[in-house]
């Protein structure tokens, strides 16, 4: 197969080193995060087309490249034996030209708190889509982050969305690691799948069934900690006046780890073509651990409340244009609020790929994302 031809039954995905001229990305523009270098990442690794991103997370309080990027920049250039330019801590300009993509197993220590999901999220794809055989990968550092997706989110709501689109993987959580030591252990498992995923139809929410969850500590008195946790989450969501009947339940968890840290995660499951949608309180010194549960509870009853009942939540919407822009088929689901990271993930996406994405706002209703 020559370079730059698509392979049979996979839309977009090149053979090798693509076009000489590097897709040129403002990481400054919209959400202005590490996002749009994870998107860009896998996209190159899966088309083989090189980009160059400059103004990286510009506007954030500490810019350019921190730890957890470049560890998905070092991972990424693994994967595909690519040539880096720019990859240093601080560094707001990077090069990234891929070679022969040779997916293994992989070891990675982020060496920081620094979030193991989103590491996770820029791998998962190009080695689902391009591998011959399943990849293991251990992923060093944060496994709950205030400002990444927490573990339980990943193993009950993304993982969820992936296998309802084909794509297959299995996690596990060794180690739970904090903020700010870090040294979680995150591990996955991904199959290789066969031909493209599946489209997505969510647009109708469904009934509320159930609201499960998990309070869990580490190195901490789990009685004076996950138990009071545990207790407000489950006195707010009465208060809340939730449907009779509607059971919760949530576990108790002591997790192992280097060292103390506290979260609860609580979501709720519905039927009909929802996907089961989580939110995660986390601790800190000097946080009680009611407000923790607060939070977490806040987040979830906002989702359930917000106008026109979305199908999907706000923190999978984003994540799920990268595999709908590659599906099969079109795409189509309703999200309850339409976020700056779902924009800048479109306009990233179709910096590399001819799909149409829409992402429609209307203002009596949920937004609704068509893709294709």
């Amino acid at each position: 197969m020559d370079d730059g031809e698509t392979a049979p039954g996979r839309r977009g995905l090149g053979s090798g080193t693509g076009p000489a001229t590097p897709v040129e990305l403002d990481g400054s523009a919209g959400e202005g995060g590490g996002q749009i270098l994870r998107t860009a990442l896998s996209l190159s690794l899966l088309t083989g087309r090189p980009f160059r991103i400059s103004r990286i997370r510009a506007n954030r309080d500490r810019p350019g490249l921190r730890p957890q990027h470049l560890a998905a920049v070092g991972a990424a250039a693994r994967l595909g034996d690519a040539t880096v330019e720019g990859a240093g801590v601080g560094s707001s300009t990077l090069t990234f030209r891929p070679g022969p993509f040779a997916p293994g197993d992989l070891a990675i220590d982020i060496g920081t708190a620094g979030s193991t999901s989103l590491v996770l999220h820029t791998l998962y794809l190009p080695i689902a889509l391009r591998a011959d055989r399943a990849v293991r990968l251990s992923l060093t550092g944060g496994t709950f982050n205030p400002k990444a997706p927490s573990f339980p989110f990943l193993d009950r709501t993304w993982r969820h969305y992936l296998s309802a689109i084909g794509l297959d993987l299995a996690l596990a959580m060794p180690s739970a690691g904090f903020y700010p030591q870090g040294g979680g252990l995150l591990e996955a498992w991904i199959e290789p799948t066969r031909g493209l995923p599946r489209g997505l139809v969510a647009v109708q929410r469904g009934r509320l069934v159930r609201i499960s969850g998990v309070a869990g500590a580490c190195k901490l008195d789990r009685g004076r900690v996950a138990d009071r946790m545990r207790s407000r989450a489950a006195t707010r969501l009465d208060e809340a006046g939730l449907d009779a009947g509607i059971p919760v339940e949530i576990d108790l968890a002591d997790w192992p780890g280097p060292a103390p840290g506290a979260a609860i995660a609580l979501t709720a499951e519905f039927d009909g073509e929802a996907a089961p949608a989580s939110f995660v309180g986390l601790g800190e010194r000097g946080k009680p651990a009611e407000v923790v549960a607060e939070e977490a509870v806040a987040e979830l009853l906002a989702f359930l409340d917000a106008p026109g009942s979305g199908a999907v939540d706000p923190h999978s919407a984003d994540q799920l244009l990268l595999p709908l822009a590659l599906a099969e088929g079109r795409s189509v689901f309703t999200v309850g609020a339409v976020t700056e990271h779902l924009r800048t993930n479109a306009r990233t996406i179709a910096a590399f790929l001819d799909r149409p994405i829409a992402v429609q706002e209307p203002e009596d209703g949920p937004g609704r994302v068509i893709v294709g």
